[in-house]
């Protein structure tokens, strides 16, 4: 355990640890792309076909051993566009990727808090400066924070603005410098232990892993060879979070 007495600013991830994002909610979101697309496809198996896509490309979009050596960066709008331009070959349909792309941005955009977020936010809020970084677009990082109507964050950060994504050590070095803020004055909140815990902790913050219970999808695969750096702190909701900076 570290101590977190200098803590300046709270920072964290959107998607999964601050609002809903489970596996159930893209099936969702893909069963009304195959219903409106009117797609003779059963819904959960072009899910399941267009996530293999979405996996490889986060497995691969960012080179970790050489961070500048990296692909090209695209949004997810630009790599989810791609990986349903695949599915729908794969599967012989005659389908719009990028409204399938488009609608999914949408969909994001629109994700519910999860029921202690306003209440931590509040708390944390009294005392630090409270700030986001997040593996997302711009579009449906902003909107889902206009969605739940949150004005309380200083500076928000996608790897859309990056044009890195976590855990690339360029995305957490662009937000420190954005909020001319040391890394061992940040506490960074994520449920993703590769992205978020071990990326933070390269970065030289300080880390808190949200453990929720229910599926999460999306994840960046960790490497197979090399350890994780493992979170300062383990909690199963954010309600533990104000605690620990008392």
């Amino acid at each position: 355990m570290t101590t977190l007495r200098n803590i300046e600013v709270v920072a964290f991830d959107m998607f999964s640890t601050l609002v809903k994002n489970d596996t159930a909610e893209w099936q969702m979101a893909h069963k009304a792309i195959v219903d409106g697309q009117r797609l003779p496809v059963d819904a959960l198996a072009f899910w399941s076909e267009w996530a293999r896509r979405d996996v490889q490309f986060r497995k691969t979009r960012t080179n970790m051993a050489d961070p500048e050596a990296s692909p090209p960066f695209r949004t997810y709008w630009e790599a989810w566009r791609d990986a349903f331009i695949g599915t729908f070959e794969a599967m012989g349909l005659d389908g719009d990727a990028e409204q399938a792309a488009s609608d999914s941005v949408t969909a994001l955009a629109a994700r519910d808090a999860y029921p202690e977020t306003n209440d931590a936010l509040d708390a944390l809020g009294r005392t630090r400066t409270l700030a986001v970084l997040s593996n997302a677009d711009d579009r449906f990082l902003h909107g889902t924070i206009a969605h739940n109507g949150w004005d309380c964050f200083a500076h928000v950060l996608s790897s859309e603005g990056a044009r890195a994504y976590k855990p690339d050590p360029r995305i957490f070095a662009r937000f420190l410098r954005d909020m001319d803020v040391q890394p061992e004055a940040v506490l960074y909140v994520g449920d993703a232990p590769y992205d978020d815990a071990h990326g933070a902790k390269l970065a030289g913050m300080h880390t808190v892993l949200v453990q929720r219970t229910q599926d999460t999808p999306g994840r960046t695969p960790p490497p197979e060879n090399g350890a994780l750096l493992p979170p300062d702190h383990v909690v199963s909701d954010l309600s533990e979070i104000p605690a620990l900076l008392d």
